[in-house]
């Protein structure tokens, strides 16, 4: 059914009752009306299409921001991240290379639940999401194997390994331990096996 009203046309269309009763909280919480709030969200859906991108995956994207900037991370430009990555790398590798894999067992962590289960599903969506500066980043699981691939041609030498080790540290909290690194100047190729139960 559409009505006229002024210059604008209305249409009613059919939503799922709960939902339309919560949204009808949101709305008043936002202090709008449910025909305004509606309306908002067919703007937001049209962007994200103009944007090649859905209302789903920007709302994903940035539960994955908000979960970086509670769990520490912060933006940095990435010229000088790959600098300092450099500068730490050239001064002392071996200790550079543990605290990179040391920060990838804090970051995997997070990820395990006190009952024994994990949810690497969700690690491997959130560190995908935060990987932006790679264009391959790809975390495939096939029963007891990982496979890791990385490719970026802005990577240094020294970051390409750091980030490589951090990598490893990360899949060895979830019990898989690598069998095969390849690791070249923007290139990462990780496998690795599963062998014991996550911590």
């Amino acid at each position: 059914m559409v009505t006229k009203t002024s210059s604008v046309s209305r249409k009613t269309f059919v939503a799922r009752e709960d939902l339309l009763n919560r949204m009808a909280e949101v709305a008043k919480t936002q202090g709008c009306s449910l025909f305004e709030l509606v309306n908002d969200l067919f703007q937001l859906a049209i962007a994200s299409d103009e944007l090649n991108s859905s209302l789903k995956r920007i709302v994903e994207e940035r539960k994955v921001l908000e979960m970086a900037k509670n769990s520490g991370f912060i933006l940095g430009l990435e010229c000088l991240w790959y600098e300092l990555a450099d500068s730490s790398y050239k001064n002392d590798p071996e200790a550079a290379l543990k605290s990179w894999s040391d920060s990838g067992t804090w970051f995997a962590a997070q990820y395990l639940t006190g009952e024994g289960s994990f949810s690497f599903e969700q690690f491997k969506n959130d560190l995908t999401a935060l990987t932006w500066n790679a264009p391959e980043f790809t975390i495939d699981q096939e029963k007891n194997k990982i496979i890791v691939k990385v490719t970026s041609p802005r990577f240094t030498e020294a970051y390409t390994h750091l980030f490589a080790s951090f990598l490893a540290g990360a899949i060895e909290n979830f019990g898989y331990q690598p069998t095969r690194k390849d690791v070249s100047r923007g290139i990462i190729r990780l496998n690795a096996t599963r062998t014991v139960k996550s911590k």
